[in-house]
């Protein structure tokens, strides 16, 4: 109770005076698409995190430790709209490395096809309103690489690049990147 009581008293003096409930973090909902090919597959899952308030989302960012007041600007906490979180998670019955560079790159572009039409149309359910904000967390090695540190670097690198082309903002110092939607369903750069 202290710590709500802080985070009330956070949003508080930062003019936020509405209220609305904070909602218990939800799980993700998924969806696995399977990509086979000679020797293996790849099975590529969607996700996305719903965030039925705002003030849910920046209520976890404080659990955190958090910068509430940067995020609370950064997402627009002052107009109404819903959060979500996205991404994706790759699983391999064969090391990626053994996977040849033609079969990641056709699975990958046919991931971001599926992508784009999830993010305009709505992801797994979940139909986008205009002021809804949408979060990325571009993460992952560089699978020609290793998985080490510069590996990791270079990955993100990349999942940011190919995040802004859907829509997004710049890679953030809380790991995320940003965009909003507009009344036609397009997401715009925070």
């Amino acid at each position: 109770m202290v710590e709500r009581n802080k985070f009330e008293r956070t949003l508080w003096k930062m003019g936020y005076r509405r209220r609305e409930p904070i909602h218990p973090k939800q799980e993700k909902v998924l969806q696995p698409v399977k990509y086979e090919f000679e020797g293996g597959q790849i099975v590529l899952t969607t996700f996305i995190i719903p965030y039925y308030t705002k003030k849910s989302y920046l209520w976890l960012e404080h659990l955190d430790g958090g910068d509430v007041k940067t995020l609370a600007k950064r997402i627009r906490y002052n107009q109404p709209g819903r959060i979500y979180e996205v991404g994706y998670e790759a699983q391999y019955t064969v090391h990626p490395s053994e996977i040849s560079r033609n079969v990641r790159k056709s699975v990958m572009m046919d991931f971001i096809k599926m992508t784009r039409k999830n993010l305009k149309q709505g992801m797994l359910g979940f139909t986008p309103n205009e002021g809804d904000i949408v979060a990325a967390f571009p993460h992952g090695p560089k699978i020609d690489m290793g998985f080490n540190a510069s590996s990791l670097a270079v990955g993100r690198r990349q999942r940011a690049a190919v995040a802004r082309r859907f829509g997004f903002g710049q890679l953030y110092s809380d790991d995320f990147q940003y965009s909003i939607y507009d009344s036609e369903g397009n997401l715009s750069p925070l």
